[in-house]
């Protein structure tokens, strides 16, 4: 299976970011985890912020691509 990377943009308090996620993370299953997922480690680093979604950008990582078949990882371990 492909592991798929998400390149999230947002704006923290007016100023853009690019998060970039795959989902080797057990909560990111699509671009649409992906991008709760990274709004919520936002506001867990940053708190009280004003946050605006701008893009989100999906691929197939090359990262990973060398293992060839990577398992889903089970739920029970985060």
């Amino acid at each position: 299976m492909p592991i798929m990377a998400y390149d999230i943009g947002m704006l923290i308090d007016g100023k853009e970011n690019v998060i970039k996620i795959d989902d080797t993370y057990p909560a990111v299953n699509d671009w649409e985890t992906a991008t709760t997922f990274a709004m919520q480690l936002i506001l867990r680093k940053h708190g009280d912020c004003d946050i605006e979604f701008l893009f989100c950008k999906d691929y197939i990582s090359e990262e990973y691509k060398k293992y060839g078949y990577i398992h889903e990882t089970p739920i029970r371990l985060q």
